[in-house]
């Protein structure tokens, strides 16, 4: 896939899970390219980073875009932020620029459209791609764990904060 002819820049957004991780490509801020979610179930982090390795191929992107687990709002478990370490690593083997947004980014990058929970956010990423819009999960109620297609919109948010 050549981009020669693109003046926005391709970005491609990870946001790993315990199942896997979700992604989404984008060219500029408008421009939806491919998205969804890669479930690893044995040896996680060598077929996660194998899947991403593939995205990396195909897509080509300028940027690779990932949580900053470092910050205070973000409550990622050890294995993901080695993983999200991992990632970054194959992207700057690749020579592709990486960068890291917290939580709070996100939702900085969002507050004009008065969206600042998790769901809010899917809302209005549903809203500004249509094509999103069968995958956004339902109200999770406090006792219901996240809906694995939560991580589509995650990365889809991180991806908008980076052109922000």
């Amino acid at each position: 896939m050549s981009r020669a002819y693109t003046k926005d820049i391709c970005v491609l957004a990870i946001d790993p899970s315990t199942r896997g991780f979700g992604f989404a490509v984008l060219e500029g801020p408008n421009r939806l390219i491919d998205w969804g979610v890669k479930e690893t179930k044995t040896d996680k982090k060598r077929k996660t980073l194998e899947l991403i390795d593939d995205l990396i191929e195909r897509y080509q992107p300028s940027v690779v875009v990932v949580e900053d687990y470092a910050a205070k709002s973000s409550r990622r478990c050890r294995r993901i932020a080695e993983l999200i370490d991992e990632i970054a690593r194959l992207a700057l083997q690749r020579k592709i620029k990486v960068k890291r947004f917290s939580r709070g980014n996100v939702r900085k990058a969002f507050a004009e459209s008065a969206a600042t929970t998790k769901q809010e956010i899917a809302v209005a990423i549903a809203s500004r791609f249509p094509e999103l819009a069968p995958r956004l999960p339902r109200f999770r109620k406090p006792w219901m764990s996240e809906d694995y297609r939560m991580s589509i919109f995650d990365a889809v948010a991180l991806a908008l904060t980076c052109f922000r």
